[in-house]
């Protein structure tokens, strides 16, 4: 159908615009125009799920002859108010409708679109046109909900072998946009399986997962009334159902007097496995093997022992019977019979089992245990002949128990030795010789004797162990340490590092061995920090860490020697001063370590920054010993302190000018590192110095300057012309009022002209003929100064007035420079006024101080009319 809009009425409002210089204001007019039209060709009902890019509607806008559209119709104020319509421009004034396919067309969900068309001409006119498009049903096919709604994908179902006839397995559900009854078939019939009219698939015969196959495919249909329908995929897998009891078969191994022999047994016989084994076979030791079968081949039948043993274990999945534990009939506790059952179990816990006894008989297999394997014997000197040393105390654990034998293994024993065993009592260790600590022999024997017996229980030693014997000589303490010097002093450097030696102090043991002392510092290191440390066997005393001359100029330590004597030791006590050399070690420290600033380009030079000074202190120097220096960032040299050595507290001051019209300066922006160095000594050099860093960051600001006295060069660059067009009607009221103006104000102009050129046209004559009749020149002076006027007429009765002088004298204050780009002189100006002068006066600069000389006569000087300013 074709709709026609017609263009609403337009009013029209006068509006006033601002003319010409003497503030007049004229009222301006807009013509009328037609508002744009629409003719919207629009076609029949669109189907629903129609695709994208469908056309909808032919729109076309007519406008007035003179007058454009502001860029596209546009769609407004749709219902709903999310539509799959868009607007596609075919010609200048024609336009598609078109579908989008977002969201798809349903009619079940929007039967009706209302659109509004809106359009806008570059005159200000507007017009709209609604747009009712209808959404046609369609009839679409069913589709599946739930697991089937996936498409192509396959949905599996898992069921059991043993299934009951006609159980339910699954059902399918369906929708029809239209809500028609829907029907289901399954193929392929006789697949064991059947669908009836609500979904529900039942089995239809018995399955075997042994005997048949154990997956089947089928196709689900659901058709609608139409003859419409959609498939789904539906497989179907048989579980295999554990219903079966293993069978198990073993092999067990019997070990007696070393010979090995095989027993096999099956579990459907229900029999009881009897082994024989000896004790202290190894660990892990194989005592029989298992397997085992499962008709429902399922694969995962396991082994276990049944009750837990902890001597026995079964391999869980190969069925391999071995020792985890030491047969040991002689342990305390051990029991001699063990009894378990061997069983194969599947998933679901169907097991077969064979009962087994186990006996364990005793070997001579254990070595003698003695109750100390380390016999330590010490005794001050003299040790006397025959003196017991050792006693040792072994017995056998074997049933029944072995003889027990001893026998000098190493060692200063035996005949004709230092010790030896006593007849019929092999087991006891005597004293063959008097020991003396000073004998040469114990001297050379270190004073330490050390022994070894082999214990066996047989006459084949099979099974020995050893025992050792250790008998240590010790000497009496009767002297106590001294040290060589009752107080020593030692001086450090306070640069000295860790490790430097310090010093070494020295004590003398007359006792034997001569000279065994050890030191320790007891006192004096008071610090949290530990500086010293002595060598306990040198006396050697070190620094740990850097002295500080300033935190702690002196230490009083507190030395202790200890002699060797474990048991009863002597000691002796000294004290050890050390003092620490004072020395050029730390740098000096200012604050601010870090300072921001910004400042003008303009700055006059020798000007502070912003009050800024630098206050820096040094622990070991005096402040007078510092000096500055700009280590980096200072740029054509224009920043300094002031002063730059010889004190502690500098000022920041500008050294040089800023120069940036030139482009002798480019960079705006300063990072200035300033290095403090404590070598501004009054007398000598300084031999190390050490350095301090402050960072100063100083932006530069350009000041707004006024122009130069002169011209700059005119140079090439691009012109940016903006041309702005004045149309007026001749028609409108103000044309001839502004021409009548004109014409009046031209008029009152030259009559102006005119009457001045009348008044003053003899003025020359008139000067002449005033300065004849003046005799005697007389100053008149005005001087004008800031708010003040100055009026002075000087002169005597003479009727001649030789000298007119008007003199004019500004207090201007120039707070600024530039630099003129073409002459390239310096230049003050006021930041303020924009007041300028040379600063080194040019030759052609004019003198702001001028003057008049004239010769007036003295009664026409009443009727000369200085003007003054205001």
């Amino acid at each position: 159908m074709r709709h026609h809009l017609y263009p609403p009425r337009r009013q029209d409002g006068a509006r006033n615009k601002q003319r010409g210089r003497n503030g007049l204001y004229d009222e301006l007019e807009r013509d009328v125009l037609a508002a744009p039209k629409f003719a919207i060709d629009n076609a029949s009902p669109i189907p629903e799920n129609a695709s994208a890019h469908s056309r909808v509607a032919v729109v076309h806008v007519s406008v007035s002859p003179h007058t454009s559209l502001v860029g596209d119709p546009v769609i407004l104020n749709a219902s709903p108010a999310v539509h799959p319509f868009v607007l596609a421009q075919r010609l200048t004034y024609l336009w598609d409708l078109f579908t989008t396919g977002v969201p798809m067309l349903d009619f079940e969900t929007v039967t009706l679109y209302s659109l509004v068309i809106y359009a806008k001409d570059n005159q200000g006119a507007t017009a709209s046109q609604t747009i009712l498009i209808q959404i046609e049903d369609v009839n679409e096919p069913p589709t599946f909900t739930g697991a089937l709604a996936q498409g192509a994908q396959v949905t599996e179902i898992y069921i059991p072998e043993d299934i009951a006839l006609g159980t339910a397995i699954y059902r399918a559900t369906a929708k029809d946009p239209e809500e028609a009854d829907l029907e289901f078939f399954i193929s392929p019939v006789g697949s064991g399986f059947t669908i009836d009219s609500t979904g529900t698939i039942s089995t239809s015969t018995v399955f075997d997962f042994k005997n048949e196959t154990t997956s089947f495919s089928l196709v689900i249909n659901v058709v609608d009334p139409g003859g419409l329908f959609t498939s789904g995929n539906l497989k179907v897998f048989l579980i295999n159902v554990n219903n079966k009891d293993p069978i198990l078969t073993c092999s067990l191994f019997n070990i007696e007097n070393g010979i090995l022999s095989v027993t096999s047994l099956n579990s459907t016989l229900h029999n009881e496995a009897s082994v024989t084994l000896e004790e202290e076979i190894p660990i892990g030791k194989m005592i029989g093997r298992c397997q085992a079968s499962d008709e429902d081949d399922l694969g995962d039948v396991s082994f276990e022992l049944d009750p837990w043993n902890a001597y026995f274990a079964v391999d869980k999945q190969r069925g391999t019977v071995v020792t985890t534990s030491r047969l040991d009939v002689e342990t305390p506790g051990f029991a001699s019979v063990q009894a378990f059952s061997i069983k194969a179990c599947d998933r679901d816990q169907r097991c077969a089992f064979i009962p087994v006894t186990v006996y364990i008989e005793g070997i001579n297999d254990n070595s003698p245990v003695c109750d100390q394997y380390l016999i330590r014997f010490t005794r001050k000197e003299v040790i006397a002949k025959d003196t017991i040393v050792a006693k040792l105390l072994c017995h056998d654990l074997d049933k029944p128990p072995n003889l027990i034998r001893y026998a000098p293994s190493s060692g200063p024993i035996g005949f004709g030795q230092l010790f030896d065993q006593v007849p019929k009592a092999e087991h006891v260790i005597r004293v063959a010789r008097e020991l003396d600590y000073e004998n040469p022999e114990a001297v050379a024997a270190g004073h330490i004797y050390e022994m070894r017996m082999s214990v066996f229980d047989d006459l084949h030693p099979l099974h020995t162990v050893t025992v050792t014997i250790i008998v240590e000589i010790t000497p009496d303490n009767d002297f106590s340490p001294i040290f060589t010097a009752s107080h020593y002093s030692f001086l450090v450097p306070e640069t000295s590092g860790a490790f430097h030696r310090v010093g070494r102090v020295t004590a003398i043991d007359e006792d034997y061995p001569p000279n065994c002392v050890t030191y320790k510092i007891t006192s004096g290191d008071t610090q949290v920090v530990q500086r010293f440390w002595i060598h306990p066997l040198s006396g050697m005393i070190e620094l740990i860490t850097q002295p500080d001359y300033e935190s702690m100029k002196q230490y009083n330590l507190t030395v202790e020697a200890v002699d060797c004597d474990k048991v009863h030791p002597r000691t002796a006590v000294t004290t050890v001063t050390v003092d620490i050399g004072d020395e050029n070690d730390e740098a000096p420290v200012c604050t601010p370590r870090l300072y921001k600033a910004v400042i003008f380009d303009s700055v006059v030079v020798g000007t502070n920054v912003n009050g800024f000074s630098l206050s820096c202190h040094d622990r070991d120097s005096q402040d007078f010993e510092m000096r500055f220096e700009m280590a980096y960032g200072n740029e054509n040299h224009h920043f300094g302190f002031d002063p730059s050595r010889g004190s502690n507290t500098p000022k920041l001051i500008v050294k040089n000018p800023f120069n940036f019209e030139s482009g002798a300066d480019v960079r705006r922006q300063y990072h200035l590192v300033v290095h403090i160095i404590d070598d501004n000594l009054k007398y000598g050099k300084s031999t190390k110095p050490r350095t301090g860093t402050a960072i100063i960051d100083i932006y530069v600001i350009r000041a707004s300057t006024p122009p130069p006295p002169t011209n700059a060069e005119q140079r090439k660059g691009l012109t940016i012309v903006y041309t702005a067009i004045n149309t007026f009607k001749a028609s409108d009221w103000y044309i001839p009022f502004i021409f009548t103006l004109m014409a009046i104000f031209f008029a009152g102009f030259v009559s102006w002209v005119c009457f001045l050129l009348w008044r003053y046209g003899n003025i020359t004559a008139c000067c002449q003929k005033m300065a004849k009749q003046v005799s005697k020149p007389r100053g008149i002076k005005y001087i004008t100064g800031n708010n003040q006027k100055e009026k002075a007429i000087t002169g005597n009765r003479s009727k001649k007035l030789e000298v007119l002088t008007e003199t004019i004298v500004y207090e201007t204050v120039f707070n600024g420079e530039a630099i003129d780009p073409v002459s390239g002189n310096v230049y003050e100006y006021n930041s303020r006024t924009g007041a300028r002068k040379w600063k080194k006066t040019p030759r052609h600069q004019e003198s702001s101080i001028y003057s008049l000389q004239r010769t007036y006569p003295f009664e026409e000087l009443a009727s000369l009319k200085i003007p003054t300013q205001g």
